[in-house]
């Protein structure tokens, strides 16, 4: 046998160490950098790192499609084309005023594109139709606050009866946190994934879906759906079902039956890693209960939607820990086929209380509001016509500190937030400003009945169908506004920089 000689070894591992220290500065055709990122198990319950990260890491342009500029004359014709505003649409008693009347605490902040992206939003709304055979989407991303669908529910109520639409949107097939949008119940061998919280890395991939999570059927699972007794009026009908498949390796089978929906029996084609697939049911369109039967080897779930087929779908997607910098780390061919396959028309992004008891210094909360601002330029990238709303978190109590009645930077986390959404192209609404401001948490928690838990951070189901309204009359003094505007009775609205 010939070893080589020493000089030779030398040589080559000198050459092998160069190549690996210049392999993260290797642009690709479209200017992209490739950066090695090692995973954590637990990432999003957020890490360290996520607030003492370099500023060099923070600057990293998300791994997906580039953002494109829009055509400002395209935008402008957009806006001024001829609308005719429906009349007689259903209100609630709280939709009583313009962005000229609203308290300032609860406007949201942005620049005049921004605002334009919105409008465009309530142009497409106030276009609905019962002939529609597509609904608008609505995505309300967010931590552990809008668990339960307490804020989202009362959000999609609202708009549902409004503007149309039934159903609670976008469900997992497990349900790990009881829900008043629905009741659900599985039997079988089947197993939760998500990318956000205690990472299992079995799976193997980051294709989880725009619910940062699915579920997969080991062999054979049955799973049963239940109108919400307790639930809104509109979540309880649903007219058509939409199951969401990713890898399927050898195929499968499902079936589906209700009281009032015949059996349905359906192939569920063989798809590899990173596959989208997307089958509709039509079902009864009447309140009742639903058999979910699927067969098959290692069959991925990555969402059910129970809805309509018009009006308005907004889905509620909670993640517990998680501190919003998540979707730039999913599979962004699966994430774009995933989210593109439906008209978006908002994204909500409700994060940063998680971040709280982390951040001790300005540089810190400044650092992860740039790391957030990634997120929404993912998003403006991904659909770059839909409306992008950033919540920043509530007001927060010490609860083992009684002499700090608010996290001390929770406000350097707001202004950051509020910085680079602005900055990334979206609207910012001041959760903890709406709500009162610092403390109100703690008075909220001495009320009786109390609107907050005596965790202070989270709000009771009372405290959450009042931020709910709130927001909701955020949205409609905006849409108040649009109307006057295409009516011919301007108001000014200032642009935050």
């Amino acid at each position: 046998m010939k070893f080589h000689e020493p000089r030779t070894s030398t040589l080559f591992l000198f050459i092998l160490v160069i190549a690996l220290y210049l392999v993260p500065y290797l642009e690709d055709e479209y200017g992209n950098r490739y950066i090695a990122e090692v995973e954590e198990a637990q990432e999003e319950i957020p890490v360290w790192a996520d607030f003492s990260a370099s500023e060099e890491i923070d600057s990293i342009p998300p791994p997906i499609i580039k953002v494109t500029e829009e055509d400002p004359i395209a935008r402008d014709s957009a806006i001024s084309k001829t609308i005719e505003i429906k009349p007689g649409l259903w209100a609630p008693d709280y939709d009583t005023c313009t962005v000229r009347d609203i308290a300032p605490s609860n406007l949201f902040s942005g620049s005049q594109e921004a605002r334009d992206r919105l409008y465009f939003f309530f142009e497409n709304l106030n276009e609905l139709s019962p002939n529609d055979t597509e609904p608008i989407h609505v995505f309300h991303f967010g931590d552990s606050q809008i668990e339960g669908d307490r804020i989202t529910g009362r959000l999609r109520s609202s708009w549902q009866k409004t503007w149309g639409g039934s159903g609670p949107g976008l469900i997992p097939a497990l349900q790990p946190i009881p829900s008043l949008a629905i009741r659900q119940k599985y039997v079988g061998n089947i197993k939760r994934h998500t990318r956000f919280g205690k990472r299992d890395t079995t799976l193997g991939h980051n294709n989880y879906g725009a619910m940062a999570a699915l579920s997969v059927i080991q062999d054979s699972a049955t799973l049963l759906l239940h109108p919400h007794p307790m639930g809104f009026r509109k979540n309880k009908t649903w007219h058509e079902i939409e199951m969401l498949f990713g890898s399927v390796p050898m195929g499968g089978d499902l079936i589906i039956y209700g009281e009032s929906t015949d059996s349905i029996s359906i192939n569920i084609p063989p798809s590899a890693d990173g596959a989208h697939i997307s089958m509709k049911v039509e079902l009864a369109g009447i309140k009742e209960d639903l058999v979910l039967k699927i067969e098959g080897y290692k069959v991925e779930v990555t969402g059910i939607r129970l809805g309509s087929s018009q009006g308005v779908q907004i889905h509620n997607i909670p993640m517990r820990g998680s501190s919003g910098t998540i979707f730039t780390k999913l599979g962004s061919g699966h994430f774009s086929d995933f989210i593109n396959g439906w008209d978006v028309g908002m994204v909500i992004l409700q994060y940063g209380g998680n971040t709280a008891p982390y951040v001790k210094t300005i540089e810190s909360a400044e650092r992860y509001g740039k790391r957030f601002g990634r997120q929404v330029r993912f998003f403006r990238a991904l659909i770059p016509d839909a409306s992008i709303i950033v919540i920043g978190p509530s007001d927060m109590g010490e609860t083992m500190d009684s002499t700090n009645l608010t996290f001390p930077m929770l406000g350097e986390i707001r202004r950051a937030l509020k910085e680079e959404t602005i900055k990334e192209g979206g609207l910012f609404w001041d959760l903890s400003e709406a709500m009162g401001g610092p403390g109100t948490m703690v008075e909220w928690s001495s009320l009786s009945p109390k609107l907050a838990s005596p965790d202070l951070v989270h709000f009771t189901p009372k405290g959450a169908k009042i931020i709910g309204e709130k927001l909701d009359m955020a949205f409609r003094a905006e849409y108040r506004t649009w109307e006057n505007m295409i009516r011919g009775s301007v108001v000014e609205i200032s642009e935050d920089e």
